[in-house]
């Protein structure tokens, strides 16, 4: 793939994986380690063809090279965004057209399996991991099982599609120029309000920006039924958020406690969802 010498060096977090940042007489690259992993449901394989299904249509980085376990990237120059970026309004609005081209261009081009990834299936298998499995979080888990009761009708008529799954300011790029997304380890076939819902928490945006982004998103002002389902949404992607914290920390992590300010955050921010729901 390259010839001559070469740099490697580590690339600082990947909590599911390890990158390493390779620099090459051809430029550079970010190489992806990683196993399958119980624990998240991640199957590398899917994500694997979601990364390259995002470079062919221009969302993601140019995937060089793809074996089981491992991908090498093309290494975009920029920065991660911070939840202040999406308070510029060209910025946020960059963002609302990266996530729809998300559902309106990645199917074509997915050529990998269609395991569920819809929230509701998502949040149940946490919820038998942690709830079947010795952790620290069993009970905080089992605590959340009637709202998973309550949001089953209220996503029935969310409209399916294609999902990313994991929407957060590290993982768009800004080079500059344009905005690129990373990190297709949770996409797959789901529901797309997801990824506006993870996008509205993530940003920390009020619910005026929140009207402007569900219109944006439908193309025209929404009913009363499209604003519960956000609203049902917003609260699916924070427990989901929520879960994985618990999953990561009580099921994986070999030094339990590293996790408990992102825990906190994300149980205010499901606590705060469900009041309004």
């Amino acid at each position: 793939m390259w010839d001559g010498p070469i740099a490697v060096e580590p690339v600082a977090g990947g909590l599911t994986n390890r990158n390493l940042l390779i620099t090459a007489r051809h430029g550079r690259f970010v190489a992806r380690i990683a196993g399958d992993n119980a624990a998240h449901d991640i199957d590398r394989a899917t994500e694997q063809a979601a990364t390259r299904a995002a470079a062919a249509c221009g969302l993601g980085p140019e995937l060089v090279w793809a074996e089981p376990g491992l991908m090498i990237l093309r290494h975009i120059e920029g920065r991660t965004l911070a939840s202040a970026d999406f308070r510029d309004q060209t910025r946020f609005r960059h963002v609302l057209a990266l996530l729809n081209s998300i559902r309106r261009t990645v199917p074509e081009h997915y050529r990998g399996s269609s395991r569920d990834r819809t929230p509701l299936t998502i949040l149940g298998r946490y919820l038998q991991k942690l709830t079947a499995e010795p952790n620290r979080w069993q009970r905080a888990a089992d605590r959340y099982r009637p709202l998973l009761g309550i949001l089953e009708p209220r996503l029935a008529t969310v409209p399916a599609g294609f999902a990313h799954n994991d929407i957060h300011g590290d993982n768009i790029i800004d080079d500059g120029q344009r905005l690129w997304l990373l990190d297709w380890e949770y996409a797959g076939q789901g529901q797309p309000l997801v990824d506006l819902a993870s996008f509205f928490n993530n940003a920390g945006l009020d619910d005026g920006m929140a009207r402007i982004c569900l219109a944006d998103w439908l193309g025209h002002l929404p009913t009363g039924e499209e604003k519960q389902g956000f609203a049902a949404m917003r609260l699916a992607a924070a427990m989901r958020d929520l879960f994985w914290g618990y999953a990561q920390d009580g099921l994986v992590a070999s030094q339990p406690g590293k996790l408990d300010d992102y825990i906190a955050i994300n149980e205010h921010r499901v606590s705060m969802a469900a009041a309004v729901l």
